[in-house]
Parts: C-alpha cells; structure tokens; sequence
C-alpha cells in the first residue's frame, strides 16, 4: 500500500500571507541623518550643560555685571560656532543622499 502525503492544513503553512515591503534604500541614509541631528542635539545640551556648571559653580551669576555679560557672549559664541560645526555634518548627510 503506497501512502500519499496530505496537503499541509492553511494554519500549519509556513509562508507568509501579509506583503513583505520592499527594502527602503535610502535607511542608511535615514540612520546616518538621525546620528547627526542626535549629536548636534546632544553637543548643544551637554555644552550648555558645561556652561551652567561654570556660570553658578564659578558664582559668576551674582558677579560683576561686566564679568556676566562677557561670559553670556562668550557662551552665545561657543554655541554658534558648535552648531554651526555640526549643522555642517547633517547637511553633508543629507547632500550625499541626493547624488
């Protein structure tokens, strides 16, 4: 007696019944954005955290007005430039995902 094999029951199938979506080619493109914008987020909070340490640990808050605005300007500089620095790097990532 020769024995044939049933068809696999339709809840016991391995294969998928949903879509797969196709692979998004630009995802490294989007992690590399994301790197970025996260460290030009977390450069702005850790300086800006340094600077407050600086400005009550040193007391400069209840200093010399003179003393307080220069070190105000000097932290206003500080800022820009490093903003300026790594707004540099996300626009660099997202140009090269144009080419």
């Amino acid at each position: 007696m020769a024995r044939t094999v049933m068809p696999c029951r339709p809840w016991a199938t391995t294969e998928r019944r949903v879509s797969v979506p196709p692979v998004d080619p630009r995802a490294p493109q989007r992690v590399a954005l994301r790197r970025a914008v996260l460290q030009l987020v977390m450069g702005v909070v850790l300086l800006d955290a340094v600077m407050m340490t600086i400005f009550y640990g040193a007391d400069i808050a209840h200093g010399p007005s003179r003393t307080r605005n220069i070190f105000l300007i000097g932290w206003s500089v500080v800022t820009a430039i490093l903003v300026g620095i790594l707004l540099r790097r996300v626009r660099k990532v997202r140009w090269e995902g144009r080419r």
